[in-house]
């Protein structure tokens, strides 16, 4: 070996040794969360370089630290195979064993949510489910300050529930997660990107193109341009759905261009997806094949893209059947069959309809559960039910024997009020009989009736205030009684026959100069000429004031200047 390469290997064997000593810094605050928040801050993927990751993560090999020792490695190993393997799940199952052991709610909470998000990578929704819904469980349960890494834990569960289709759930975590996230940063420009999703999903589209547009704002902002892609391509769903298709391939189209730039491969696939759709709305296939090629590269490359794989093989199968062409047909139906067998555990919609059920079944189960504590529960005081029902029987006997006489007594006193109120009414009545049957009397019996009305009035009033308004409300007699008392068409052709003898004159004017005037507008013209007031009119007529004033305006402006010549001979 020369000179040369003796310094160049000694040179590689230093930088290895430099690089493989770096090591995890710890926090020594008094708050655990954040001192396990701050060894989560330093992650990083060592990639196959398992020694290295191992001495990185030397110092939390502690009693206080063991639990998220474990669960980072299990993180690390999942990097090395890139897959679900045997080593990570036995990391992830003692990490989180041991968190129960520690009875530490908020380090339960973060082994089990670290284990499900490396299922929910890899697809393995079915094994993911219930260990999701005791987390779930467990995080409803506790503040966000209790929470490690609060914002991301709710990310995290937001993703899945927004995978399995409950949009109203998942845009409950997501909010959290809005709550609690650091503003203005690629974390926080995700969240709201998920929440304009959801608001998507749900129907709403006017709030989630607020926050999508939000979205790609901020992202612009912070530099974030795989963030600003994915907001490009979400808004793209929105004018599909508004029938603007030109705009959405555009959008799709600058979605691809930046993520391809940028190498992010999946985004680049989804979108791909999309923009073939678009391309077959439009009758485009031949450009919707070529999107698919490039998308199928990407899909193929990696075993847990199967879904998209299989999304894509159909859409080329659709593409074939446009075009009349059998060529491949054969070679895509067979890879076909063998996603849609191998996606029967792990990333088909059967499994996601697994996991639903699962949620479903878990529900039913502790209803069931609920079910059966009540019962045991109603068991137990089966006999001091029996008391106490004959207990409150016998008050209840009590009870209603005390008010059924203190309703006799109060109807007996409502029957008594309504009596005395109709013998007033029947001897005013009676008194005008016997007088002379002259305008004087009938202004007499008027304003009699006047002052009855009023004492209806407070009469009912007062009622309503009372604990006895329930028997008006039944039997209406006051109300009816005052109903009595307002002029009646019989009442005012009396009193209108006695009014043509006092004056004559003045009603003749009415009738010969001026037939457009109404006998509703009669009635309160004549009660006005002898000097009752709009109060008094309102009252007689059984109308309100406002009504007797806006009837005068009215006629006012229908008259004109007729209106002058009445209003004089009215008040003369």
């Amino acid at each position: 070996m020369s000179a040369k390469n003796k310094i160049y290997c000694i040179v590689l064997f230093f930088y290895a040794l430099f690089t493989n000593a770096q090591k995890l810094q710890l926090a020594s605050s008094k708050n655990y969360i954040k001192d396990v928040e701050f060894i989560l801050h330093q992650e990083k993927s060592f990639g196959s370089d398992t020694t290295a990751l191992k001495q990185f993560l030397q110092p939390l090999v502690t009693p206080k630290f063991q639990v998220v020792y474990d669960g980072l490695l299990a993180n690390g190993y999942s990097d090395f195979y890139n897959s679900i393997n045997t080593v990570s799940n036995q990391y992830y199952l003692k990490s989180i064993q041991k968190a129960k052991i520690s009875k530490n709610s908020s380090l339960q909470i973060w082994t089990q949510l670290n284990y499900v998000s490396y299922l929910y990578h890899y697809r393995d929704y079915i094994k993911l489910t219930p260990i999701l819904l005791q987390l779930i469980d467990k995080i409803e349960t506790l503040p966000a300050d209790q929470i490690i890494a609060a914002d991301e834990s709710y990310k995290k569960i937001g993703w899945i529930l927004q995978t399995f289709g409950d949009h109203a759930k998942s845009l409950q975590y997501f909010k959290n997660a809005e709550k609690t996230a650091v503003k203005n940063t690629s974390e926080y420009a995700a969240i709201i990107n998920a929440i304009g999703l959801n608001y998507f999903y749900l129907g709403n589209d006017k709030l989630a193109a607020s926050y999508l547009n939000k979205t790609a704002k901020l992202a612009k902002e912070i530099h974030d341009e795989i963030r600003y892609a994915k907001a490009l391509g979400d808004l793209a769903m929105i004018s599909e759905k508004k029938g603007d298709l030109k705009t959405a391939s555009a959008l799709l189209k600058n979605d691809i261009q930046i993520s391809e730039h940028y190498k992010s491969d999946q985004n680049t696939m989804y979108a791909s997806i999309l923009l073939a759709k678009l391309y077959l709305k439009n009758n485009k296939p031949d450009a919707a094949k070529e999107v698919l090629n490039r998308a199928e590269k990407i899909a193929v490359a990696k075993t847990y893209f199967k879904k998209s794989e299989l999304e894509i093989i159909k859409l080329k199968l659709e593409i074939l059947k446009l075009q009349h062409s059998t060529e491949n047909e054969l070679i895509l139906r067979r890879r076909m069959i063998v996603l849609e067998d191998s996606l029967q555990n792990e990333d088909g919609d059967l499994a996601i309809n697994k996991a639903n059920w699962i949620i479903e079944k878990s529900k039913y189960q502790q209803n069931i559960k609920e079910a059966g504590e009540k019962i045991k529960y109603e068991s137990t005081l089966k006999n001091f039910y029996i008391i106490i029902f004959t207990m409150l029987s016998c008050i209840g006997l009590l009870v209603f024997i005390y008010f059924k006489k203190k309703y006799k007594n109060r109807h007996l006193r409502y029957e008594q009020k309504v009596a005395s109120l109709e013998l007033e009414k029947l001897k005013t009545e009676q008194k005008l009989s016997e007088v002379q049957d002259n305008l004087d009397s009938q202004i007499d019996y008027l304003k009699e009736k006047k002052k009855q009305i009023q004492n209806l009035k407070i009469t009912i009033e007062t009622i309503k205030k009372s604990s006895s308004y329930y028997i008006e409300k039944e039997e209406g007699k006051l109300n009816a009684l005052l109903e009595s008392h307002l002029m009646t068409e019989s009442n005012w052709n009396a009193f209108k026959k006695q009014f043509q003898k006092e004056y004559p004159e003045f009603y003749s004017l009415l009738q010969e100069d001026f037939p457009e005037i109404t006998d509703s507008n009669k009635r309160i013209l004549l009660l006005q000429k002898l000097n009752f007031t709009n109060n008094e009119t309102a009252e007689l007529l059984g109308i309100t004031s406002d009504a007797v004033k806006k009837s005068k305006q009215r006629l006012r402006k229908k008259l004109g200047e007729k209106y002058k010549t009445l209003f004089d001979r009215l008040t003369s």
